[in-house]
């Protein structure tokens, strides 16, 4: 009888809106979920790979929103350690899909342009078990979406990818009570080859992540903790420019 009980309070808490969605429609629910105009934020990236652990600061500012039809900007720029410092990235994620970034190694005196194709976009991000185009995002139209099942709220959800990119397909797990994700599964080669785990926290109006943890299957993490973060504050359009990245 418990048991029954608790199934129908988690049937109840599910929107009845959301109940007879599609994948497609579901998906659309969380892309289109509410946003900050405007991010800025202070992350410790921490690398656990081969038994040995790197802890780099991050500052992060990010503007834009695919899903009401404008660019995606993102800047990362290292602070610490010192052999990291100063390094950076640039990213710009259009409503096509498209991806135009910049990476610059103050160590090389250059900014390298890096393209939208696969060599650039799911190389590592510094090192890091996230790629390039992790760091940049995805668009909802990205992928072909097929609601796999649902259990105790959360939807499961298959996306694989319209065109040619690092994953075969990408597994979303989706809470029908917000369209919230908490984790995600990535697939290469018709095995998992990592998992993202979302830690969730209300920021003002909005549920943004307070820890993100990306596993491989091939024994390496990375951590991302958010120690800082502001949202819908001023950021400058001169923010999102070569000339920032390299300051």
């Amino acid at each position: 009888m418990l048991k029954l009980l608790m199934a129908l309070a988690a049937l109840l808490a599910v929107p009845l809106a959301a109940q007879d969605l599609s994948g497609a429609e579901l998906m659309a629910k969380y892309f289109h979920r509410a946003k900050p105009k405007t991010e800025i934020t202070t992350m410790v990236m921490i690398i656990s790979k081969n038994g040995a652990t790197l802890t780099r600061t991050i500052a992060n500012w990010g503007t834009g929103d695919n899903a009401l039809g404008q660019v995606e900007r993102r800047v990362v720029k290292f602070l610490a350690p010192g052999d990291i410092k100063g390094s950076g990235f640039l990213t710009s994620k259009k409503t096509d899909g498209s991806t135009e970034s910049l990476l610059w190694l103050p160590a090389l005196g250059k900014v390298r342009r890096l393209g939208s194709g696969a060599s650039d976009q799911d190389s590592a991000f510094f090192g890091s078990d996230f790629t390039n185009r992790d760091i940049s995002g995805f668009v909802e139209g990205d992928f072909l979406y097929s609601l796999q099942g649902t259990a105790d709220s959360i939807a499961t959800i298959e996306a694989k990818p319209k065109k040619a990119m690092g994953y075969e397909k990408l597994v979303y797990f989706l809470d029908l009570r917000d369209f919230s994700v908490h984790k995600i599964d990535y697939y290469k080669g018709g095995k998992l080859a990592k998992s993202q785990v979302l830690t969730l926290e209300k920021v003002g109006d909005y549920l943004l992540p307070s820890l993100i943890v990306m596993t491989s299957t091939t024994g390496s993490k990375t951590e991302l903790k958010v120690s800082d973060q502001k949202v819908d504050q001023d950021v400058s359009d001169a923010t999102f420019t070569e000339r920032f990245l390299k300051q």
